[in-house]
């Protein structure tokens, strides 16, 4: 994202403009009806251009993510280049022809800063409606209703409408009533003193009187009510005011606060985002020395020619009935963008047939190729990773990766994750059979299969926040013994044939370690320290795979030995790593035959 500012900038006319484009000569009377310089100097920049084939209002909630990841990079880039040019905190004019809820998050990240945010009227002109520098009275502006007034128990959500135009209370509890039947902890309405209506909010006045009272609203909820999950957050306003209340906002101190949108078409309050405090891998803007930068740019050059090799090679015809087992056809139309991305969130999102790379996952990607043994496998590792997201994609479910999250639904998603692995896989032997035919017939399919199973293992620990890996999530643990038993069984199997005996789901389950609760996440998820056992507690393990069940009690030795190798395969040489996790799963292999029995 580029914001063309330099030491001269006086301030920004900030752009946002989901709904409609902003017209800058209006904006700029606006600015200067309200006493400020409107021209010299002052940049005019979008977080937000005006996209006729992409409006967010018409996007599946989940989808919402990437203008909420958008508002993120601008804000973050804004302070990486201030700080570049040595500029303090410059001020921004916003402009906001955007859903209340995208409005409010973007106020809420240019903290620190004067900030103005104006109000257009029907006939296209704009005032002033709020401004960060003027301090409210202590006249209320809000009727409040519903705030507890002293400490309160129990776990559950706390219903909080704001409605200054129209009266959207009925409508919105009786949504949120229904989403959360018995988890109600609280309900906070939030009213003009003088009446709903669509005059009801006049200007910067009210604005900073309301803002004050919704952060005191916040931070009340937050001292009194210790088990809230969350804040579910509905409005009606101007947006304007919706921003003037997003610069309360701060989830470090107060409990998340979950943005509710009003979609027309359903006539329902829909979750669009979460906003909480930051979880430890999502990095503020990355701050890369020009060293690190340009190896991030030149992994990312590598990366893109890995696509568009593969993409080339999946639209050939002979390949087309791979494209359609893999769900690939947004595949073949996808780019990935030029610029490693520096802001926080996810380590890569696929936004409409976009991929874009943060550059910690370059770097991490960089760093891998360091320990494989060529070239080509590192290429594969980016081809398994580019064929399991687009499976995804094109299941129109995961479009991104944050390491937090993926674990609600661990269940469902440990299916998913292997159908995709599995798909990647088949792309693999496939492009193996027809780049490198002869090695794939003298080394034979078994073997094959087994190398590229080891790079997904490597595709997978370059996702990893922390090395070396101490501690993983129950569910990711799960992944890493599917791939590590079938590489292993693959092995095995390749002494006695060479036709690759297909995969197939396992589930592996090893009961009895020691969990704690998960400290990035706000649900239930429990997580595993790979180096403490508690030596009183028996340690089971479990397989199911291709209707043959093995139950092993008391194997605790094996179980520490399996982990201590995945410990310490960042230290180890490769070849040695995969040779020690190959020995222990002989072990269990050697204990129950049928696991790697001819047809199993």
């Amino acid at each position: 994202m580029n914001i063309p500012i330099d030491k001269k900038t006086n301030a920004l006319l900030l752009r946002y403009e989901h709904d409609r484009a902003v017209i800058e000569p209006a904006a700029r009377a606006a600015i200067a009806q309200a006493g400020m310089e409107a021209h010299q100097y002052v940049e005019s920049v979008a977080v937000h251009e005006r996209d006729a084939d992409w409006n967010v209002r018409k996007q599946r909630p989940q989808d919402w993510a990437g203008a909420f990841a958008e508002n993120d990079r601008f804000a973050e880039t804004l302070t990486r280049k201030e700080g570049e040019l040595g500029v303090n905190h410059l001020p921004v004019h916003l402009f906001p022809l955007a859903p209340l809820m995208l409005g409010m998050h973007l106020a809420s990240r240019l903290e620190r800063r004067p900030l103005c945010v104006y109000q257009q009227n029907p006939n296209g002109d704009w005032w002033l409606g709020y401004q960060r520098d003027q301090a409210p009275s202590e006249e209320p502006y809000f009727e409040i209703d519903g705030l507890p007034t002293g400490p309160q128990g129990g776990r559950g959500h706390v219903a909080l409408v704001i409605e200054v135009t129209r009266s959207i209370r009925e409508k919105a509890l009786a949504q949120f009533k229904e989403r959360h039947p018995a988890a109600l902890l609280a309900t906070v309405v939030l009213r003009p003193l003088r009446g709903i209506s669509p005059t009801a909010f006049e200007g910067p006045a009210q604005a900073a009187r309301a803002a004050r009272q919704f952060r005191q609203v916040l931070d009340t909820l937050h001292e009194h009510l210790e088990g809230c999950e969350s804040v579910l957050l509905a409005m009606d306003g101007p947006g304007s005011l919706a921003a003037a209340l997003g610069t309360a906002i701060n989830p470090e101190t107060q409990h998340p606060l979950r943005l509710h949108h009003f979609d027309q078409g359903t006539s329902t309050y829909v979750p669009v985002h979460l906003l909480r405090p930051r979880r430890k891998e999502e990095r503020p803007a990355a701050l890369l020395t020009p060293e690190w930068m340009a190896e991030a740019t030149h992994v990312l050059e590598k990366v893109r020619a890995v696509h568009q090799k593969l993409v080339t090679w999946l639209r050939e015809t002979e390949q087309a009935a791979l494209v359609e087992r893999i769900q690939g056809a947004d595949l073949l139309q996808s780019h990935i963008g030029v610029a490693p991305e520096l802001s926080s969130g996810p380590l890569y999102r696929h936004v409409k047939g976009s991929w874009n790379f943060h550059a910690d996952l370059l770097l991490r990607l960089g760093a891998l190729r360091q320990l494989l043994a060529s070239d080509e496998d590192w290429n594969e590792c980016v081809r398994l990773l580019l064929v399991h997201e687009a499976f995804h994609v094109g299941q129109g479910g995961l479009t991104s990766y944050n390491y937090s999250g993926s674990g609600r639904t661990g269940f469902v998603l440990e299916v998913a994750d292997f159908d995709a692995d599995e798909m990647a896989i088949e792309v693999a032997l496939a492009w193996r059979r027809a780049k490198h035919g002869d090695a794939v017939r003298e080394k034979g399919e078994t073997r094959t299969v087994e190398q590229i199973v080891w790079n997904v293992v490597e595709f997978l620990r370059v996702f990893e926040p922390d090395r070396p890996v101490m501690e993983l999530s129950e569910r990711r643990l799960r992944r890493y013994l599917i791939w590590f038993f079938h590489a292993c069984r693959l092995s095995a199997l390749a002494r006695k044939a060479k036709d690759a005996p297909g995969l197939g789901l396992v589930t592996i389950e090893i009961a009895g370690l020691p969990t704690f609760p998960d400290p990035d996440e706000e649900y239930a998820q429990q997580r595993i320290r790979l180096d403490y056992f508690d030596k009183d507690t028996p340690v089971a393990v479990a397989v199911y795979f291709r209707r043959r069940l093995v139950r092993e009690e008391n194997h605790r030795a094996w179980v520490e030995r399996l982990f201590q190798v995945f410990r310490d395969w960042e230290s180890t040489p490769l070849e040695k790593a995969r040779d020690d996790m190959r020995l222990i799963f002989e072990q269990l292999f050697n204990r129950n035959r049928d696991l790697v029995a001819s047809g199993s």
